[in-house]
């Protein structure tokens, strides 16, 4: 055995069809040659031969061991029928004769059918065999064996859009050894899984309907009803009697998705119509199922009913009418039963009808199939090819990468990957295609590298442990995608991670680029431009006080932008939205964007459209003139714009929120210091100079001081290092320090700016209101304006600190407490009821420096900073009482009216009123009756408009001079 394709090879003919005499036709032709060209030069890869339901798969099939000379054949398909008739036409060579390849005098081949999984009793028939015949699960049991491996060297699988099924892949990974061809109508899935293999031969559609292999199709639509079921079947009834009167020897089919749903339909038939139907399921046996069919072909019948059955491989071409009870929901599976209808290769037959109930909602893979307005001639021809079109490029465009390794990973081919749609953009001016990961992705030579679109997809092993393991091992192997493309028009780098680390995109960044700059908020933004239509599902909004109340709003709702208004603006800048819009070319999308430089979608797609993808938001984000408008409340909140000067009105500085989290501790630089360790949060920051190309402040902690300077790139520079941040083993100086947790600066015109993000300011509220302003007679109390506190208690002289207690004491005050040192919440807090509210007043206090009133702007800047930093304090009651407990056992923050600390803390914490913040600056150099100057001016109104809007805080006040 084993000699019968290799002898017979030369007796093959290759006869045209033609209507003096019958041959292969233009697509059998193609096909079979293709094979032979393909394999000419190819013994690894599979063949892929796409050809449309009832162009003659099966002839090919059936020709392709003689043309290939090989010794044994698998033929694997789905169904058991189909088995059958395959080997009935392949061991009397029917088809092959009719069509003239093969004289009728050829001898025949010996054919073996599997109807039962392997078994050992099997082995002589398989030994005689030339070709073995099997559903899936009898080929896999056969598969498995030595023997097949070491006999089988043809596998040709029918209708293989099936084949990545893990039964259908295992067949073809069991036996590698042998030429495999994959046959299908359509070479893609529901479930986008790829065939792996080549597509050598691609007919399309449009050419089987020229060459009258694909015959004419029309949709009849069913107008909805009370019972849609009896409808349907009534107009089938209608249908199949009107085409019989035209001498059409046509047929029914009746499809459906369930076994209980056929039997409903049995009697919907047999009760309301003449038709005479029978139900075929797969619990049916094939002995049962074939006497159902043998009456359909001698007429006994008018048609089956089929609970997802014969759509593939079914060869009757007289059922031209399908009444559609329950559609397909894939494109392939529609696809592949209409094809079955649209046979031409039958006497007395015509159009095809599909009848099913009009549904302007039902889409199919994007596509309103079942509208009444639906033409399916060119839709079905239309929609076949683009999918089919679409496939062939994808995997043309897999074969531009090159790589390393001969397999990128074991079983998995190239073609099956398809990330979700997630990527960090920077801004890159070179890149480096050849470069290496980084050790941390453990990529090693799992690497394509794709020239012509400057694109790179790594796959990194990693290991992870087992939720159920403690303090095991990381055993589990799991396998990261990574992909870089570098778009050179925009120069643009875009990278996917599957781990969503910045440290990972920073190091990739790094490795292909000799310098990147992750893209600023004001250009990521430009992502939803374009579009129309949107309905934000998720925002998220940054404070421009992180420190006061909430730092970062989370909206999430049907469309949260409706809960956002002018007043938001006000208080936030844009941090991430996600949304659902149109877009002109791809119709309804989802697009989301965050202040990580990332974009994100709810799709996945292909490498090719993927890299599509990126290049299209490459583009938006470079086009400086796209305007993005929404018309909707998002609108409304300010976008961070890129730093490029700053503004000369700066005149207060904080840290930022991570600062406030972790707290680090500061320590002197000079080891003979006697500086103690405090809490850089204590700290005094006070703006000294502000050009556009830097800000230059102090940092005061007790009686020590640094100078820095901090330039448009947010680079921070000592004028001369004093203090060193210490966080945990770590250690470094302050402005190392501040280069990485940048400060935060406000203008007087309510500018915000965080690192090189400049948030332009809302300053319609920043008009000063002299009413803030509280003259105080400092003479009634004999008050030294130019001493701020007595450091000494032989020191005689009134304090302004002094002067304040005896007013404090003459005012309608529960509690007095006395908090005046390094890191203090304030000098003085006061606890007042009033009516359903208790009021906690913050008094900060400064001495006058200069010599006339309302002319000192340094001493403003110093005392309105510690005024707006203790915000903070009020963010929640816990916050608040928190730092008090804190400041008490350090030996501060003491009460001096009211009682003691612990009657405080409970008051604060039992009161069901509700908790108030009050703050207020002493300064007497500022004089209410006395024309204040515009810069002060603008100082205290920045300052009035920053307090109040810092959630429980809802006062600002001035003590200053009558």
């Amino acid at each position: 055995m084993g000699k019968y394709f290799e002898t017979n090879y030369k007796k093959i003919t290759y006869p045209i069809d033609s209507k003096e005499k019958r041959g292969l036709r233009n697509a059998q032709l193609g096909a079979i040659h293709a094979i032979a060209a393909f394999f000419s030069t190819n013994e690894k890869d599979a063949a892929i031969v796409v050809m449309p339901t009832g162009s003659g798969k099966t002839t090919v099939i059936m020709l392709a061991p003689y043309l290939l000379r090989k010794k044994r054949v698998l033929i694997v398909t789905r169904s058991r029928m189909v088995c059958g008739q395959i080997a009935e036409d392949f061991s009397d060579l029917k088809t092959l004769r009719a069509t003239n390849v093969f004289s009728d005098s050829m001898k025949k081949p010996n054919i073996y059918e599997m109807e039962h999984l392997y078994s050992e009793d099997q082995q002589h028939n398989f030994e005689k065999a030339d070709v073995i015949v099997a559903t899936p699960q009898a080929a896999l049991s056969i598969s498995k064996t030595q023997w097949a491996k070491e006999n089988i060297d043809l596998i040709e699988v029918d209708e293989a859009h099936h084949s990545p099924a893990k039964t259908w892949h295992q067949i073809l990974l069991n036996i590698p050894a042998a030429t495999q061809i994959l046959y299908t109508a359509t070479p893609f899935r529901l479930d986008e899984k790829k065939l792996t293999g080549e597509i050598v031969y691609d007919y399309p559609l449009a050419m089987a309907y020229k060459d009258g292999i694909f015959g004419e199709i029309k949709y009849v639509p069913v107008e909805s009803g009370e019972d849609n079921d009896l409808l349907i079947a009534k107009t089938a009834e209608e249908t199949l009697a009107n085409d019989r009167l035209e001498g059409y020897e046509h047929y029914l089919m009746i499809r459906t998705d369930t076994k209980t749903n056929a039997d409903l339909l049995v009697e919907i038939y047999k009760k309301n119509t003449s038709l005479r139907v029978s139900k075929v399921d797969s619990s049916m046996s094939n002995g049962a199922i074939k006497r159902i069919l043998e009456k359909l072909h001698k007429g006994e019948l008018d048609g089956i009913i089929c609970v997802d059955m014969l759509g593939e491989g079914y060869d009757f071409p007289n059922l031209k009418i399908a009444a559609i009870h329950t559609p397909h929901k894939s494109l392939a599976s529609t696809l592949q039963f209409i094809g079955r209808f649209a046979r031409t290769n039958a006497k007395n037959i015509g159009m095809a009808k599909f009848i099913a109930v009009n549904d302007e909602e039902l889409e199919i893979e994007n596509y309103l199939l079942y509208s009444k307005d639906a033409i399916w001639q060119d839709m079905i021809i239309g929609m076949s090819e683009g999918k089919n079109k679409k496939e062939v490029e994808d995997r043309n465009y897999i074969k531009e990468f090159t790589t390393e390794a001969e397999k990128i990973m074991d079983s998995v081919p190239i073609q099956a990957i398809k990330p979700n749609c997630h990527v960090k953009i920077y801004r890159a001016e070179t890149f480096n295609l050849y470069a290496d990961f980084p050790l941390a992705c453990n990529v090693a030579k799992r690497i394509m590298r794709n020239k012509n679109e400057n694109t790179i997809i790594g796959i990194g092993i990693d290991y992870e442990m087992p939720l159920w393991l403690e303090n095991g091992e990381r055993i589990n192997r799991e396998y990261a995608l990574y992909i870089i493309h570098y778009q050179q028009d925009t120069k643009l780098l875009h990278i996917y991670s599957q781990k969503h680390s910045e440290t990972i995109y920073n190091e990739l960044a790094a490795t292909f680029c000799a310098s990147a700059e992750a893209v600023s908020k004001e250009e990521i933004y430009r992502v939803l431009g374009g579009l129309k239509d949107y309905a934000f599902y998720n925002s998220g909004m940054v404070s421009k006080q992180s420190q006061s109340g909430e730092s970062y709003r989370i909206l999430t709702g049907s469309n949260v932008s409706d809960a956002i208004d002018r007043s938001s603006g006000r208080l936030y800048s844009a941090g991430h939205a996600f949304c659902k819009a149109t877009d002109e070319k791809e119709g309804e999308i989802t697009i989301g964007y965050s202040s990580a430089s990332k974009v994100w979608s709810s799709a996945y797609r292909s490498l090719k459209e993927y890299v599509q993808w990126c290049n299209d938001l490459g583009r938006k984000i470079a086009n400086k003139n796209l305007v993005v408008k929404t018309y909707t409340g998002m609108d409304f909140i300010p976008l961070p714009k890129r730093l490029r000067a700053y503004p000369e009105n700066i005149f207060f500085a904080n840290f930022n929120e991570n600062t406030y989290i972790s707290d680090p501790v500061v320590k002197s630089d000079s080891a003979n210091s006697k500086f103690p360790a405090c809490r850089l949060t204590d700290a005094k920051i006070v703006i000294r100079l502000c050009e556009a190309s830097k800000v230059v402040f102090e940092v005061i902690l007790d009686e020590m001081s640094e100078v820095i300077e901090c330039d448009k790139d947010a680079r921070y520079k000592s004028l001369g290092r004093v203090f060193v941040v210490c966080q945990g083993n770590n250690k470094g100086y302050l402005d190392d320090y501040l280069t990485e947790q940048p400060l935060i600066f406000k203008s007087t015109k309510d500018d915000t700016i965080k690192g090189t993000e400049w948030i332009e300011g809302d300053n319609d509220e920043s008009i000063f209101d002299n009413d803030i302003v509280e003259g105080i007679d400092w003479q009634l109390y004999n008050t030294d304006l130019s001493l701020e506190f007595r450091k000494d208690s032989k020191d005689q002289r009134v304090s302004i600190q002094d002067a304040l207690y005896e007013i404090l004491k003459s005012r309608d005050c529960k509690y007095i407490l006395y908090d005046h040192s390094k890191g203090e919440i304030a000098d003085y807090i006061t606890f007042t009821e009033r009516n359903a509210e208790l009021i906690v007043e913050l008094y900060h206090v400064k001495k006058m420096s200069a010599t006339t009133y309302n002319n000192s702007v340094d001493d403003l800047y110093e005392v309105i900073g510690q005024a707006m930093k203790s915000v903070m304090w009020f963010k929640t009651k816990g916050t608040l009482i928190a730092k008090m407990k804190e400041r008490y056992k350090g030996g501060n923050c003491m009460v001096k009216i009211g009682g003691d600390f612990q009657m405080v803390l409970n008051e604060i914490n039992k009161t069901d009123k509700v908790l108030r913040g009050s703050i207020c600056v002493v300064q007497p150099g500022i004089k209410k009756n006395l024309e204040i100057p515009e810069k002060l001016q603008e100082i205290l109104a920045a300052a009035d408009t920053y307090i109040k809007r810092a959630g429980k805080v809802n006062r600002f006040r001035i003590l200053g001079s009558k």
